[in-house]
């Protein structure tokens, strides 16, 4: 086996993989040809899916698995492919995962082969994937003990780089290499702090970390120890930990002597990069640096919460547009969303509606151009702070709009899955008011069978909208969506596990969408509430527990019958879902599900959304995705 050319080739097609699920619209001038495209990238994945998946068992996971020492050639070759998996600077993983499971094993021959200087170079590696796991996982707000997993051991990591640092184990490193990347990685630990909140001990224990660090740089038994090493970039950075200390508005709780000390190390951090602008220029971005200023000063109470705001705002229109790199984010997207933080729960007047308009659409636009551009995780992270922080605007955009414009952009085929979802449960919905009304008292405030008669376009509007909206929590794990050429692993899997609730928790905090909630929560259930997930969540306690079962079954119909977005899956034929409908019911499905779904008319409508409307999605997607390209 030709090691390289595997790991090469397992970096290309799982690119190449991300690139084909949501094409550029270069080169298509119609929705037709988008639908064709977007068809034909489809049948590819599954054909690059099915030879990773072939290699990686037959090949890669064998080698990994491995207690045998690992030639050189080997080492080399791994050591490259986890490089070229993962891009530190940029936060963007080829396959996390696996870069995770590549570097654990080269960690482990290192130990075997007791090589102090390359086990300190794979705990940078690991260092890295740590925190890119943590971030990653991060974003799940509803179960914070997934990413304390990644960031514990992150910290555990980082302590041991500050153990390796102490002047008597420093001096024992021999390998100039491995002294600068005990120093690099020391100084990283205050990252692995970004998601705790509010606690007032490790606060001041990040504050006297990152004061012991800067002392670091002016030492001079380590500048002699490193002769060559860049200290002002160290120091540059290290000062940078301090200004980020106060991300989403001081979510992390700092108290007011710790603003302080955080703003004149931030305004520290503004002298040196203006004492030598053309060198750090290149490491950090003006812009950037001058709003962590301006917050900083905000918080300490340096400047008033309007001045801040205008600040923001004069800073966002001097954007330049059509800047879609890593800088582009924090104007396009960061900013908006700290903006966000300062209206709180302010009635809007006109000229903030109008403001937040402008924010939004411009987010839209971004996130179109940023979904191939290679910086998936970050755009990731930052969305993520968006969404948690956004407001409907009264009689203009709301949530449900901002969720399905960001799945077309980030994902087509789960665009396309909800618009399925909701029209196969539009018309089940309106047979099964026909035929058992009773079923639907509780739905859009209906009391009475009567009622549910007289309200049946609410009633439909609710199934809808409800069911548009049941993937919601998937914004926070795109990137987990994304997995075609392997089987998800046990971490993918908790992932995945929580988009319910993460669905459930952004559609409560909204006017129009909080109605949605229990069917986003509860739509992996089984009707007998014996499996699915969450499990804390017992739908026969909800009062829309009809739709619920609803949703579920709509779902699992559009994802087995789908051949398109699920290129892993032969797709079944109607007839051979409701044989599992059947074998499920009074269990997995309702029992009222099956005489609903045997019912003639009911076939003939499903047959024809099965025969049609998934290519009619496709198209209108291709429509919506040119509306994003030219919103702005």
């Amino acid at each position: 086996m030709d090691i390289g050319q595997e790991c090469r080739e397992y970096v290309e097609q799982i690119t190449k993989i991300r690139e084909l699920s949501t094409p550029s619209l270069d080169g298509i001038d119609n929705k037709d040809d988008y639908s064709k495209v977007l068809r034909n990238n489809f049948i590819s994945i599954g054909k690059i899916a099915e030879n990773i998946r072939e290699r990686l068992e037959n090949e890669l996971y064998p080698l990994l698995n491995s207690d045998d020492l690992l030639t050189k050639r080997e080492i080399d070759v791994m050591n490259s492919f986890s490089e070229a998996m993962l891009d530190a600077e940029a936060l963007e993983s080829v396959d996390l995962p696996v870069t995770a499971m590549v570097v654990d094993r080269l960690m482990k021959n290192a130990v075997v082969s007791e090589d102090f200087p390359e086990q300190i170079r794979q705990m940078d590696s690991q260092m890295s994937i740590l925190y890119s796991l943590t971030n990653m996982t991060g974003r799940i707000c509803t179960n914070p003990e997934i990413s304390a997993i990644y960031r514990d051991r992150g910290v555990e990591l980082g302590k041991l780089f500050r153990e390796l640092r102490e002047p008597e184990h420093f001096k024992e490193i021999e390998d100039i290499e491995c002294r600068e990347l005990v120093l690099t990685n020391s100084r990283f630990l205050p990252a692995f702090f970004e998601n705790v909140r509010y606690d007032s001990e490790v606060n001041q224990k990040l504050i006297d970390m990152m004061i012991d660090d800067l002392t670091i740089s002016e030492s001079d038994f380590y500048r002699s120890m490193v002769p060559g090493y860049d200290w002002s970039y160290y120091r540059l950075r290290v000062l940078e930990y301090f200004a980020l200390c106060t991300d989403g508005c001081n979510a992390r709780g700092f108290n007011s002597e710790q603003l302080k000390e955080i703003l004149t190390r931030t305004e520290e951090l503004w002298n040196l990069w203006h004492s030598d602008p053309e060198k750090y220029k290149e490491v950090e971005d003006e812009r950037y640096l001058k709003f962590l200023l301006m917050r900083n000063r905000f918080l300490a109470g340096g400047i008033g919460v309007l001045t801040y705001r205008d600040a923001l705002i004069q800073l966002f229109r001097e954007r330049q547009k059509g800047n879609y790199d890593f800088y582009g984010g924090i104007v396009n997207v960061l900013l908006p969303a700290e903006a966000l933080c300062l209206l709180k729960d302010k009635r809007l007047c006109e000229a903030e509606k109008d403001m937040l308009t402008e924010f939004y659409n411009n987010i839209i636009d971004y996130t179109f151009h940023m979904s191939n551009s290679g910086l998936m995780p970050f755009m990731l992270e930052y969305n993520s702070y968006f969404i948690r922080s956004f407001r409907e605007i009264p009689d203009g955009i709301r949530f449900e709009d901002i969720l399905l414009n960001f799945l077309a952009a980030m994902h087509p085929p789960t665009y396309v899955h909800s618009k399925m979802v909701a029209q196969f449960t539009l018309r089940l919905c309106d047979h099964l008011i026909d035929q058992k009304p009773e079923l639907l008292i509780g739905c859009a405030g209906c009391e009475t069978k009567e009622d549910v008669l007289r309200k049946r376009s609410n009633i439909l509007y609710f199934a809808y909208h409800a069911a548009l909206c049941h993937d919601a929590g998937k914004l926070f794990i795109i990137d987990t969506v994304f997995v075609y050429g392997r089987k998800l692993m046990d971490m993918e899997f908790d992932l995945i596990k929580t988009h319910p609730q993460m669905g459930a928790m952004v559609l409560r905090r909204h006017p129009s969408t909080r109605q949605y909630a229990d069917i986003a929560l509860g739509h992996h259930k089984w009707y007998d509430n014996s499996k699915g997930y969450p499990e804390e969540f017992d739908t026969s306690t909800s009062p829309v527990k009809t739709m619920i079962d609803l949703v579920m079954c709509c779902d699992c119909l559009d994802a087995a019958t789908d051949t398109v977005g699920r290129s892993y899956s032969r797709g079944k034929t109607l007839d051979e879902y409701l044989e599992e409908v059947r074998e499920g019911s009074g269990t997995r499905y309702a029992p009222w599900l099956v005489e609903l779904l045997e019912r003639e008319e009911v076939r003939e409508d499903i047959n024809f959304l099965l025969q049609k409307e998934r290519e009619h999605n496709y198209q209108d997607t291709y429509e919506l995705l040119k509306k994003m390209q030219e919103i702005v």
